[in-house]
C-alpha cells in the first residue's frame, strides 16, 4: 500500500547498541513503513551534543541543492521538526511525541514547529488542542511480536528476581523530574506498611529486557506530571501487567478499553491504594483482550496520511 513514496525520516532520538531505550518506537515505524511498501531513509541528529544540530541545519539546507529524491520529510520530535523548516522543497510533517507541545521548556519549539509544518501528527487530543493545528491523532502502538505474556515464574527465574516478592515496574529514567520517582517511592513506602513490596526502575534497556521484566512483575505504576501517550503503558497492557497510573495523557482511555489496572488521584495514599487492589490476586483484569494496538496498525494510519497529502 506504500508503494513508490519516498520518506526521509529526521529525528533526534533513535536506538543504538549504547542507548537502546533512545525511542524505539520511531524505528518500529520506520521498519513497519518498509514493510508496507515505502522507501525510508533515516538521518539522525545526536541530541545529545547542542554543535550536532548545527551539522544537521546544514545537511537539511543542502537538500536544497540535490536532486530531488523524497515525497515527504517526516521529522519527529518538535526540536527536529524546527530544522525541517530549513528547506522547503518536500512537504514536512511533524510528529510529536509529548513534551515538545506539553512542558514549559520545549512547547515553544515545539509549537513553532506545528505552525509552519505542512502535517502534524500527535499522541493524543490533548496534544492536539496545545498543537493549534488540525492535526492527525496516531499513537505509536506497542511491539507485540517483544511485548507479549510469558509465565512470571520463568521471567524472574531468568533475572534472578525473588519468586514471592510483590514487585512493581517503574520504566522511565528516575532522574527526569517529570516522571516524578519521587511519588512512586512514597507511594510504594505507604504500601510497604501492609505488604512487602519493591519499586524495580528500569530505562535505556533493551526492549527484550523491558518486556521480560514486565512478565515477572505484579505492576507497573506511572506518577507523570504529565505525558502523550506513554508507549510503556501499551506495552505492559500487552503483557497483561496491570497498570497504576494518574490521570496524564491518554492513560485513562488505554486502561478503561483493557480493563488493565486502576486510575489514581495524584496524591501518594491515593497510589497506594490502588496499587493494593491491583496486586490483590482476586482482582480481576484484561477482560477485553482484543484491545492490542500494535506497531503495524499505527504505521497503516501514518502512511495514509502522507497519501491523503500528496494527493491533496
Amino acid at each position: 500500500m506504500g508503494d513508490n513514496i519516498q520518506v526521509l525520516v529526521l529525528t533526534n532520538t533513535y536506538p543504538s547498541e549504547t542507548r537502546p531505550g533512545d525511542t524505539p518506537s520511531i524505528k518500529d515505524q520506520v521498519e513497519d513503513l518498509r514493510r508496507l511498501g515505502a522507501t525510508v531513509d533515516v538521518f539522525y541528529i545526536d541530541g545529545s551534543q547542542k554543535l550536532n544540530y548545527l551539522w544537521g541545519a546544514l545537511k537539511i539546507l543542502s537538500l536544497w541543492l540535490t536532486p530531488r529524491k523524497y515525497d515527504i520529510l517526516h521529522a519527529f520530535y518538535g526540536h527536529s521538526g524546527a530544522l525541517a523548516q530549513l528547506q522547503k522543497k518536500y512537504p514536512v510533517v511533524v510528529t510529536f511525541l509529548g513534551s515538545d507541545l506539553l512542558s514549559e521548556k520545549d512547547s515553544r519549539i515545539g509549537k513553532y514547529a506545528a505552525r509552519k509544518a505542512d502535517g502534524v501528527i500527535v499522541m493524543t487530543e490533548e496534544m492536539k488542542i496545545e498543537s493549534g493545528r488540525d492535526a492527525r491523532v496516531i499513537p505509536f502502538g506497542a511491539n507485540t511480536h517483544i511485548f507479549k505474556p510469558r509465565p512470571k515464574h520463568k521471567a524472574r527465574a531468568e533475572l534472578g528476581l525473588p519468586p514471592d516478592k510483590k514487585l512493581i515496574l517503574f520504566p522511565w529514567d528516575p532522574t527526569r523530574p517529570e516522571k516524578r520517582y519521587w511519588l512512586a517511592e512514597e507511594a510504594v513506602s505507604l504500601l510497604n506498611h501492609e505488604s512487602d513490596a519493591e519499586l524495580l526502575a528500569l530505562h535505556n534497556k533493551p526492549r527484550e529486557m523491558i518486556s521480560k521484566y514486565m512478565n515477572a512483575c505484579d505492576a507497573m505504576i506511572l506518577t507523570s506530571r504529565h505525558e502523550g501517550s506513554p508507549l510503556a503503558v501499551r506495552e505492559a497492557i500487552a503483557c497483561k501487567l496491570p497498570v497504576v497510573a494518574v490521570d496524564v495523557g491518554d492513560v485513562r482511555a488505554i486502561i478503561e478499553r483493557s480493563n488493565g489496572g486502576y486510575i489514581a488521584e495524584g496524591s501518594a495514599q491515593a497510589i497506594a491504594e490502588k496499587l493494593s487492589l491491583a496486586l490483590d490476586p482476586a482482582q480481576a483484569f484484561f477482560d477485553v483482550p482484543s484491545f492490542a494496538y500494535d506497531s503495524l496498525s499505527s504505521a497503516k494510519q501514518v502512511l495514509s496520511f502522507y497519501q491523503q497529502m500528496l494527493t491533496n
